[in-house]
């Protein structure tokens, strides 16, 4: 993938680790909203503040995935590219 070229690895690994603590948040944040919107009896996927959670996740899980795929590309070329010990 090109759009990670200029990724060191180890840059490659902090930002999987930043979109995995993002998606928690967002996930523990949506389940907050939806109480909070159920307490004030409105209808939750009409709710503003999930609607814009909600896509902001979407958005993160896109990009979480992306990431992963670049990184098991980078690991099993490394892997490949390793001299087998006779």
């Amino acid at each position: 993938m090109t759009r990670f070229a200029a990724f060191e690895d180890s840059a490659l690994l902090a930002r999987l680790r930043r979109l995995e603590r993002a998606e928690v948040d967002l996930q523990e944040r949506i389940q907050d909203r939806i109480r909070q919107a159920e307490l004030e009896g409105r209808w939750v996927p009409s709710d503003p503040m999930y609607q814009r959670l909600a896509s902001v996740l979407k958005q993160v899980r896109s990009e979480l995935r992306e990431t992963e795929q670049e990184h098991l590309r980078r690991t099993s070329r490394s892997d490949a590219e390793e001299p087998v010990a006779a």
